[in-house]
């Protein structure tokens, strides 16, 4: 007898991950697939198990918290001999080698979705790092397909293991694509919403911002990736520029980053402070986009952020680094693109944009933003991939 059942390993369900398997797996459920999501037990897997607690008959397993790669490894192959599974997606490269191990005799087919990509600040963790890429390069050699969620990513893994380019595994990439139907639901509700209690939850009269004022927001983790740092050096440039006055910056506290620290960096010059709000983060960040003249992303590298994609959907410009797949996918659109990690070049593009913001172009992009960004895209690569490799149990 057949079924429709796949693992998903993945170590922490957080960030684009956490949008990724979202997005994509409620339409491959809709397909007719199941999951088994297995992770580390703690609030992250805990919080995604309620974001998919209407898919039915999904299953979770939990990972001892702190159990390390061999912990996790016993973990997925008691699971895969005490159950039935059409196929693994891992996602991540440690979740995918750590299955690629455990599923080493049984040999079920096994999809390993790359999340990140390899720099030397975004490395290999831990000693015998000459080994571990070793064993990652071995590995692969059990995998059916490796997705690489970019070109920039695809080169940099290949770039890192080049026995992939001879190995058994398929390697294709498909590109990240955002769910266009929620986008424009959550448009809908935000501009319906009306009144004096919503209001006073609207940024500009929350934080007295007037309408001659440029708004920007960040939206990204408080980690080292994200460059909040460099953003706060570009808004020193600014205050000495002459700019304080015309410039606003909304940033969403994350838990899951240096949240102290990135507070205590805004408190270190009074001026910076007065120019930087901080606001609760939330699931569906829509109402923040539309409420934005910018995003900006001042990151040191990507695989394929998704938070430019929904960006440029909803119409709002984005004020953007040339690092590694981010560049990938603001190329070709309507972004104001600055050197990676240099606060003067950002401060530039800030600069550019207030003293003309013309909105109009990113609206305009809107239709193309669609079409390239859509995730049904990425989800038909996906079921074709599924049905080709699935085994018969």
């Amino acid at each position: 007898m057949t079924n429709n059942r796949v693992l998903v390993p993945v170590s922490h369900p957080l960030g684009g991950i956490r949008t990724y398997m979202l997005y994509n797996f409620r339409r491959i459920y809709d397909a007719g697939y199941r999951f088994t999501f297995l992770s580390e037990s703690g609030e992250t897997f805990d919080s995604f198990k309620r974001d998919v607690a209407e898919w039915d008959d999904t299953e979770f397993i939990n990972v001892t918290k702190n159990a390390g790669s061999i912990g996790v490894i016993r973990t997925i192959r008691r699971t895969l001999r005490d159950s039935s599974f059409v196929l693994i997606h891992s996602q991540g490269l440690k979740a995918g080698t750590e299955t690629a191990i455990a599923n080493f005799f049984r040999r079920i087919p096994h999809v390993i979705t790359l999340h990140d990509v390899i720099i030397p600040q975004n490395d290999i963790p831990g000693r015998w790092k000459k080994l571990k890429k070793f064993i990652i390069s071995r590995s692969a050699g059990s995998v059916s397909v490796i997705i690489p969620v970019s070109y920039d990513c695809e080169q940099n893994h290949l770039q890192n293991f080049p026995t992939w380019k001879k190995g058994a595994a398929k390697i294709e990439t498909i590109v990240n694509g955002i769910d266009i139907e929620r986008l424009d639901n959550s448009r809908k509700i935000f501009e319906s919403e009306s009144g004096d209690q919503v209001d006073q939850y609207r940024l500009r009269n929350r934080f007295n911002i007037g309408s001659d004022v440029i708004l920007g927001g960040f939206f990204g983790r408080f980690m080292p990736q994200k460059g909040f740092d460099i953003l706060i050096e570009a808004l020193s440039i600014l205050i000495s520029k002459g700019y304080k006055d015309r410039f606003r910056l909304v940033a969403t506290i994350d838990k899951n980053g240096y949240l102290d620290e990135t507070i205590n960096m805004t408190k270190q010059n009074p001026q910076i402070g007065e120019l930087v709000y901080f606001v609760d983060s939330m699931p569906d960040i829509t109402s923040l986009l539309l409420q934005i003249d910018a995003m900006i992303m001042p990151s040191r590298w990507e695989a394929c952020p998704i938070l430019p994609m929904e960006s440029l959907v909803l119409g709002t410009p984005v004020i953007g680094s040339d690092c590694i797949g981010l560049r990938e996918v603001l190329k070709d659109t309507p972004s104001i693109i600055f050197e990676n990690k240099n606060a003067e070049s950002l401060a530039d593009g800030i600069i550019k944009f207030i003293e003309k913001p013309e909105r109009d172009f990113a609206k305009n992009y809107i239709p193309d933003a669609k079409k390239r960004f859509n995730v049904n895209l990425a989800v038909d690569k996906l079921l074709k991939i599924y049905d080709s490799i699935k085994g018969n149990f």
